[in-house]
């Protein structure tokens, strides 16, 4: 494919994402006064700052012991082993499109520490479905535990709660019966998505195996409880930093907001979004936080400190990272081909 065709489907491919992004900036920004923003930011109470920065420490800290929880039975690391990976993927998704974050961390750590990429796969797909039963949960005591909302709120805490059960009893089912649930996964695939193309249902029932390979640690108690209390807890002070960032520029009684609003984050930036979820952010803060009658100059505000934080740390710890494993960054940036051709 030449440089010009190239160029061209990665701006088709970037399209969605820059989509999502116009719209959720136009949620935020409809109703925003930008001198009012600016006001707010200048009055802010900068005493929280190194509090801010504890919280994003100790959350990268809980998602690199998670994920040294989930390898163990892989391949014996610290967590300073995994945390480079870790950042390094982090600062692709903020640099890179198309959420290649994970797959770079995946190459990252096998490249650097020899560890089958296959097997740290799996254990990605386990965290997606621990941080999708957390969010959930925390969602759910949101939406419950906040002011009286709307109607169609609670039944929606309801339905999050119904959906949270759900997805714990298949979760546990799963572990305790990988065997005999890959193979029921399979017949379905060869029997109900016959209108799927072969290579489809083939990659479909591989990730399945791939994910029921890193169950192993689910079957330890130890792992189980660690990683159990790692995922739970890891958002909870991700919910902190946007209370925090909400109390610096002055919104007050808005804690169990910030619960819903790391919620509704956590699903939205599964959609296409531009790198560093810019925009994304914004427009859930404002969306969350209408129903909370915040003035949405503060939410505005309070949006851009809570992503300068995600952003811009993280961003330069991971190049640091990526400088100290002796990659480059195009290394990462080809990593989606590099995975297809592997």
């Amino acid at each position: 494919m030449g440089d010009g065709r190239r160029r061209s489907w990665q701006l088709i491919k970037l399209a969605p994402g820059l989509l999502v992004a116009g719209g959720c900036l136009w949620l935020a920004l409809r109703d925003v006064d930008r001198t009012m923003v600016v006001a707010r930011l200048s009055s802010a109470n900068w005493a929280l700052a190194p509090l801010m920065a504890l919280l994003l420490l100790v959350f990268f800290w809980l998602k690199a012991w998670r994920w040294r929880l989930l390898l163990e039975p892989v391949s014996p690391l610290n967590v300073r082993d995994v945390a480079g990976p870790l950042m390094i993927g982090f600062m692709a998704n903020n640099i890179l499109p198309a959420h290649l974050g994970e797959l770079v961390r995946v190459h990252v750590l096998g490249r650097t520490h020899d560890v089958p990429r296959a097997a740290v796969l799996s254990t990605v797909v386990l965290e997606r479905l621990f941080d999708l039963l957390a969010i959930l949960a925390l969602l759910g005591v949101g939406l419950l535990s906040g002011p009286v909302l709307p109607s169609r709120y609670q039944q929606a805490a309801v339905t999050l709660a119904v959906a949270t059960c759900v997805l714990l009893a298949a979760a546990v089912t799963f572990v305790c019966a990988a065997d005999r649930c890959l193979r029921i996964f399979e017949w379905v695939c060869n029997r109900c998505l016959v209108f799927l193309p072969q290579r489809w249902r083939l990659g479909l029932v591989e990730l399945l195996a791939s994910a029921a390979g890193g169950l192993v640690a689910l079957k330890r108690p130890r792992l189980a409880m660690g990683i159990v209390a790692a995922s739970v807890v890891k958002w909870f002070v991700m919910a902190l930093m946007v209370w925090v960032s909400l109390k610096t520029l002055g919104a007050v009684d808005v804690f169990a907001a910030s619960l819903v609003v790391v919620g509704v984050i956590a699903v939205v930036i599964l959609l296409p979004a531009p790198p560093g979820y810019v925009g994304v952010i914004q427009g859930c803060f404002s969306v969350v936080l209408a129903m909370y009658a915040v003035d949405p100059n503060v939410t505005v505000a309070a949006s851009v400190y809570y992503h300068l934080w995600q952003y811009v740390p993280v961003t330069l710890v991971g190049l640091w990272c990526l400088h100290r494993s002796g990659l480059r960054l195009r290394d990462v940036a080809g990593v989606q081909t590099d995975a297809q051709s592997g």
